[in-house]
Formats: C-alpha cells, structure tokens, sequence
C-alpha cells in the first residue's frame, strides 16, 4: 500500500452503491432519512481511543447526485483552536503523490500552514471546519509535490448552529467554488455532547443518525468531478496550524496508534491499515465505494512462516482471467528491497518465495498487485 504504485480503488470499507437521487439536507446534522436507501452510506467510523480528550472524530459518510457530492464528518471540534480536515484526491491536478509530505502552505493563518505528514493516498485539495470565535472553513490546493496554497474561505464565522455557509469563487481553489457547507458544533465543543457518540463503540448507531459535524455539498464541475471519474477521501483532526494530529483518523489504522504528534514526523503509509478511501462517481451520479478491503479479500495474500527465519511462501490468486502479477519486498518506507514476481500468472491459487539470504533482520512489507488488485502485508526477518 505504499508509495511505489498508485491505486485507483483504495480504503477500508465494504463496496456499496448509491442512488442518483441522493436526498440531503446541509446542516450539520446526519438525518435518519439520509440514512435511507440512495442517501449517504459510511465510509467509515474512528472506534479507539482519542488523542485530544472529548473532542474529535465519530463517522465519515458520502453521497452523490449527477450534480453534487456530499461529505458528512460527524465529529466535534475542540473548542480552542482546532480543527477538522478532509483531503481529497480529484481528476483536477496530479497534486502531491503518495507517500510525499505535503508541502505545507506558509504563513497564511490557516490549519494547513503546517501539516506536512505523508499521506497514504496523492492529495491535491483539502478542506476544514477551524473553531476561533465561531468557527471558519477553510481550503487547501496542492498543485504539486512543492506547492500548497491555503484560504479560510469564509469572509464571516460561521456560528456552528448548523448555518449553511456557501463559499464564493476563489481563484486559489477552484474546487470549492459554490459548495455549500454546515456545522453542527456539540455543547462547549465536546464530543461527549455529540448526539452520535453512545455508549460504546460497537453499537450500530455510534457516529449514525442524529450525529453532529461538518456536513458539505461539492459542486461537482467545480471540482472537476463532472463524468465517470474517482474522489479519494481521508479525514482527520489536527490542530490550528495542522503541526500536530491526533490520532483520530478515517478511514481508521486497523490497530490503535495513540497520538500522531508533529506532522512532519508522520507517514500514514507505515501505519496499520489504509488510509484512503475512494468513491467512483459514474456520470450520472451513480457512485460506488471502492473498497481496497475488498482488493484484499480477493488477493487472498498470505505469508508463511511469518516471522521468517530462513524461507518463506507468500501464498495469492488470481481469480477471473490470468493478469499480471508483481510482488514485491520493501521496507516500511516504501522503498524497494527485492522483486520477487513480475510475469502474467495463470487464474489459481499461486505462490512466490521469500529467501532470507541478503535480508537484514527486521520489519518489511509484501505487497502484491494482481491486475488492479493489491494487498499489503507486514513481515518479520529474524
């Protein structure tokens, strides 16, 4: 899942479809009957333990009509300060890879001057809900790996009482031109005030209907998501000046990770799990979630022995047609050790072998890719 190959399907969430006649109301509330058929389906819930105490992250959900594109961050932003992001990967611009820091926006009084962490997914536009004396909304651009530029876009704050803000053309990001955006702000800006936080984690309804966030409708042509096409999503909480995460994160890493810390010391692709998720938009506003879960279950990867102490098989298929195969051994900062496969394997169940010699003990990553499918898996080398 690192940066040697981009994805077009990625995230940690079973595959869905949604309805062009997606039915959503802007106001920072996540409504039952948004929850019905052909509204907004989840993308994903944050379930461990928080980083900055009663305030952060609950559920992230998606819809989509032939025209718009709605996000719902349930959540509640702490009250001094803080913030909520999302970040986004459009057809618009290539942006900044995969496993690149983002390049930081200077000076410019926003909660991206300083977020320069490496995303596990290329990143080319960002926005967020900051709390000051009210709350403002705020975008980021990111036309290459050196490049960032960031605005609050909101020329007043917005109380947080779920008052739709909608945001005037600005030539710095284009892609939030016309978007209309609602938050719905928890008493003293406390998650535990937030409607969608219930007593425990696993009920179904933690982060569901009645939840408070950052609820935003995209129009679709400005930001460049006219046609059949692809939006990656990953949404965190960060401070201020974006310097400092927590570990509230959607989609989740598959094991806790307590506090992020400094922005410049995190690389989401080390972290357990994917951190991406992708909504395909047909033309017609037809969309479904990509699912790299789901690339997961089909791979089927597995490696035995693990740890490794001399040799070892990484078992895969290769399901529906024979396809071009390429695994591949790096380390956990991507970067290249070894090439163990790359050829056209027949459908079946398959395996390559991993041989000690050369290796130096410690930590590495398999990933392999078959066709447009790809699974990642951790290994140890005594």
């Amino acid at each position: 899942m690192k940066k040697a190959f981009t994805l077009f399907a990625a995230g940690a969430l079973a595959a869905a479809s949604l309805s062009a006649q997606a039915q959503v109301t802007v106001d920072g509330v996540l409504n039952t009957a948004e929850l019905t058929t052909g509204n907004y389906v989840l993308v994903g819930k944050f379930t461990q333990t928080r980083g900055f105490g009663d305030a952060g992250l609950l559920s992230l959900y998606a819809a989509s009509t032939a025209t718009k594109v709605y996000l719902f961050l349930g959540g509640t932003v702490e009250a001094n300060g803080n913030s909520l992001q999302i970040y986004m990967k459009t057809p618009a611009s290539t942006g900044v890879p995969r496993g690149t820091a983002l390049p930081g926006t200077g000076t410019s009084g926003t909660s991206f001057d300083a977020m320069t962490a490496k995303m596990d997914m290329a990143v080319n536009a960002a926005i967020a809900i900051r709390s000051t004396t009210g709350y403002v909304v705020e975008g980021a651009t990111y036309t290459s790996a050196t490049a960032g530029a960031a605005a609050v876009l909101t020329s007043t704050a917005n109380p947080g009482d779920g008052t739709v803000s909608t945001l005037a053309a600005n030539t710095a990001q284009p892609a939030f031109a016309g978007a209309r955006v609602a938050y719905k702000a928890a008493t003293g800006g406390k998650l535990s005030a937030n409607p969608g936080l219930t007593a425990t984690t696993t009920d179904p309804n933690y982060g569901g209907a009645g939840s408070f966030g950052l609820e935003i409708e995209l129009d679709r042509t400005a930001a460049g998501l006219t046609g059949a096409t692809a939006l990656t999503l990953f949404a965190l909480q960060n401070n201020n000046t974006g310097g400092y995460l927590s570990s509230d994160f959607i989609p989740q890493s598959t094991t806790a990770t307590g506090n992020l810390m400094t922005a410049s010391s995190v690389d989401f692709g080390t972290i357990a799990g994917t951190q991406a998720a992708t909504l395909n938009l047909a033309a017609a506003g037809g969309t479904t979630l990509g699912s790299r879960s789901t690339d997961a279950a089909a791979v089927a990867l597995s490696v035995y022995p693990n740890p490794v102490a001399d040799a070892a098989s990484v078992a895969y298929r290769v399901t529906d047609q024979a396809s071009p195969v390429r695994i591949v051994l790096t380390d956990l900062m991507g970067r290249t050790v070894r090439v163990l496969e790359n050829s056209v394997q027949p459908v079946g169940s398959q395996s390559a072998a991993i041989n000690k010699s050369d290796l130096a003990a410690g930590t590495y990553l398999v990933r392999v890719q078959v066709g447009e499918k790809v699974s990642t898996s951790k290994i140890a080398v005594l």
